[in-house]
């Protein structure tokens, strides 16, 4: 009868390596993991053997079985066998065995939503398989693996020299080419490039949005550039932006106010089009503007300038006298 024996002995969280949100984005849960390794190899104080005989024996339990072996988080499977649990979500199923040239023995594995999202954020980095084993152990004291039962996602793995479960090699190396790193840049050197691209970028994107030509905002200028002397003041920088753009649109509206203002004191817009022009200068002041500057004046915006009043003839001082005396007309005229 073949015993069973696993690797659950592990008490580890998932705990992310690198950036998880980096990982989420760029890397992808690979289609190939490593199991262990091919041949002789240590898992908790045993020593097995996993040769060709057994790799031939898994594959035929494979195709009897009908379904894949289910890959679970941390041998929960197991312990629900066990009545040590009461569910056990899968990761994964284990769909097909291959050897590398690395000497491991790899798993094709079709993975869960789940189990897709924590292993390309980096939250697990090792398989723990459940082997059947021979119990009767070969002339050297090792025990041949027969077949598999389960595997587990873990941190920590009970085999000696277990492999990690790594991205596409193929999107390491366009990473590494990306980034301007060498070939041999690990997958943690190739995301803390990553890292500071980004946050470099973010920074740039900030300033570019910004500007440093206007002269009215001279303070705010030299805050900026004091800003991007740190190294974590993205945050600040943001502040500082959302600052400037409302001083900025603070100045757009006083130049828009301007402009129409002028347009209906030179009598080129009518009082009910005050609102619309508004609204142009507030979009493009430059094209309403020119747009005004050509309109002709539709309406006066002055008072037609009056005639000065004649001045009086000067007056006769006989005729001034007689008005005086009360001499009527008839008499000055008869008697002088």
């Amino acid at each position: 009868m073949p015993s069973l024996t696993g690797f659950p002995k592990n008490t580890d969280t998932s705990t992310p390596t690198f950036s998880g949100t980096l990982r989420a984005a760029l890397a992808e849960a690979p289609s190939r993991i490593p199991l262990h390794p091919f041949g002789e190899f240590v898992g908790n104080g045993t020593v097995f053997l996993y040769d060709e005989e057994s790799l031939q024996a898994a594959l035929r339990d494979l195709a009897e079985r009908g379904v894949p072996w289910v890959l679970d988080f941390h041998h929960q499977t197991v312990r629900v066998e066990e009545g040590q649990g009461q569910e056990a979500p899968a990761a994964g199923f284990i769909t097909g065995l291959e050897v590398g040239d690395d000497g491991f023995v790899h798993g094709l594995v079709e993975w869960s939503e789940t189990g897709r999202e924590r292993v390309s954020r980096g939250e697990y980095a090792y398989v723990s398989p459940v082997f059947y084993y021979d119990p009767r152990p070969d002339e050297l004291g090792r025990f041949r693996v027969l077949g598999y039962h389960s595997f587990a996602l873990t941190n920590n793995p009970g085999i000696r020299m277990q492999k990690r479960i790594e991205a596409e090699a193929d999107m390491l190396e366009k990473l590494r080419q990306a980034l301007g790193l060498p070939p041999q840049a690990t997958e943690d050197e190739a995301f803390q490039a990553l890292e500071r691209t980004l946050a470099e970028a973010r920074v740039g994107r900030v300033v570019l949005e910004v500007g440093l030509g206007a002269e009215d905002e001279t303070e705010l200028k030299a805050k900026l550039l004091r800003l991007l002397a740190a190294q974590d003041a993205l945050a600040e920088l943001e502040r500082t932006r959302a600052e400037l753009e409302a001083l900025k649109a603070e100045t757009r509206e006083e130049k828009a106010q301007a402009l129409v203002r002028a347009a209906l004191e030179e009598g080129r817009i009518l009082p009910h089009q005050r609102e619309f022009w508004l609204a142009q200068a507030r979009a493009d002041l430059e094209a309403a503007r020119k747009a005004l500057e050509g309109m002709p004046r539709l309406v006066p915006t002055s008072l037609p300038r009056a005639e000065a009043p004649r001045a009086p003839l000067e007056e006769d001082p006989a005729e001034r006298l007689r008005r005086a005396l009360g001499v009527k007309d008839e008499a000055w005229k008869k008697w002088g």
